[in-house]
């Protein structure tokens, strides 16, 4: 079935330029122009679905990005692809909102424009086989049932708060309680420090593994090389997890766009049970392709006061990208006493929970420095305890169940507005 694109712009001149470039790929989507976004209604009942919406600069406007933000709600199974002629007049908040996967300058020449149309469209067929495994009927007698790998994303909105020293952890547990295969993906492409907190010496990064010499293309322009070899750019570590290190330079990282973090992801889904993706403290929108396909969030806090505003914070931002809280589990790591916060008053603030609240421990820095996940370490410690109880009801046969919280009876089911109550 042949892809189709509706281009959204006042004028058709895009759709005309888009239509004129993929004519001469042997894919040749079909390019649908709306001029006007009240008739989108008849054009998606009457022509749809599409691939890819690649809106143009007349939405360039805080309005307009609001009607694409929730465009992109109606649409969740469509890439949404932007192109600008000048900054938008709108917060990055709004921008985010769109779930736009790139974004094009305009005027564009033929072989950029091609190229973002390309990824997308890529992007938009790797979520379209993702949701048919996930939405497959039950298998049959005899039929053996399709394996979805199960991916788990650590983030927070604060630096400092533990997310390597947990991730790290959690694919430890992952590989040593289940007969598993688990990778770990350090995704915190300008500052990662998975390799350096395992003390591994990678041959490859994940650099490597999504430069074009690396990923060679079939007749429909799509990578081969990367599903097939996704492997050869992994490091094992002490015969329990993969990992897929960051870039060796900081600069490195303007090269691995959202389409590269979600083609890494879904290679990594063919070889591998449990898929671990360790962030950086930024929203960034290689990050925002990891929450696309995560199963769970673990959102990682400390005890003082700026992480714990800086939570919340984060918890609304969730609740904005439509994620649900009960695919979120909430991390208080660094717990001590006499630092004028108590755990109880924080949890009063977060009646949903936290799933674990992990001591302040020697045991972690020592752990750290011998390169070695503290539940491998010192597993009778207090630390890891907490962490293993935590995680077992991720390990498999077990349904992930709704955050635990550290004191008290959890609050009745409900989405993040709770989470983080204010004042009138």
């Amino acid at each position: 079935m042949t892809s189709k694109i509706l281009v959204l712009d006042r004028s058709e001149e895009l759709a005309e330029q888009v239509r004129a470039v993929m004519a001469e790929v042997d894919y040749a989507p079909e390019v649908v122009p709306c001029t006007k976004v009240g008739s989108l209604a008849h054009v998606q009942e009457h022509e749809g679905p599409f691939a890819l919406v690649l809106a143009g600069p007349s939405l360039g406007t805080r309005a307009g990005l609001k009607r694409l933000a929730a465009l992109h709600r109606e649409m969740a199974h469509s890439a949404f692809l932007i192109a600008f002629d000048h900054r938008p007049d709108a917060s990055l908040r709004d921008i985010v909102q769109v779930g736009a996967i790139d974004l094009v300058e305009v005027p564009a020449d033929d072989a950029t424009l091609r190229h973002a149309i390309r990824r997308a469209l890529e992007y938009a067929e790797a979520r379209r086989r993702t949701q048919v495994v996930l939405t497959q009927p039950a298998p049959g007698p005899g039929q053996e049932a399709p394996t979805v790998a199960r991916i788990f994303t650590v983030c927070s909105a604060t630096g400092g708060c533990g997310k390597t020293f947990y991730a790290t952890n959690m694919a430890m547990f992952l590989a040593k309680n289940s007969d598993k295969r688990v990778a770990l993906v350090d995704f915190d492409l300008q500052f990662g420090e998975v390799t350096t907190a395992l003390r591994l010496s990678p041959t490859y990064t994940i650099v490597d593994a999504i430069t074009p010499a690396g990923d060679e293309e079939d007749e429909n322009g799509e990578g081969t090389e990367l599903m097939a070899h996704i492997e050869d750019y992994l490091v094992h570590y002490d015969n329990s997890f993969w990992t897929l290190p960051a870039p060796r330079e900081p600069s490195q990282a303007d090269y691995i766009t959202p389409m590269d973090a979600t083609r890494v992801l879904e290679a990594l889904r063919t070889r591998f049970d449990y898929i671990v993706v360790d962030t950086p403290t930024a929203l960034a929108e290689t990050v925002l392709a990891a929450f696309d396909l995560s199963e769970h969030l673990f959102v990682m806090a400390t005890l003082d006061l700026p992480s714990v505003r800086n939570l919340g914070l984060f918890l609304q931002t969730l609740q904005k990208l439509q994620i649900a809280s009960d695919n979120v589990s909430l991390i208080l790591n660094k717990v001590e006493k006499d630092v004028g916060i108590d755990v109880g008053d924080i949890v009063k603030l977060f009646p949903h929970g936290f799933r674990s609240t992990l001591p302040y421990a020697k045991e972690v820095s020592r752990s750290i420095n011998l390169g070695k996940p503290v539940i491998a370490g010192y597993p009778e410690s207090e630390v890891s305890k907490r962490i293993v109880e935590g995680l077992m009801p991720f390990l498999p046969g077990d349904v992930p169940v709704g955050a635990m919280p550290a004191q008290g009876q959890p609050a009745a089911a409900g989405g993040f507005a709770r989470l983080f109550k204010r004042k009138p």
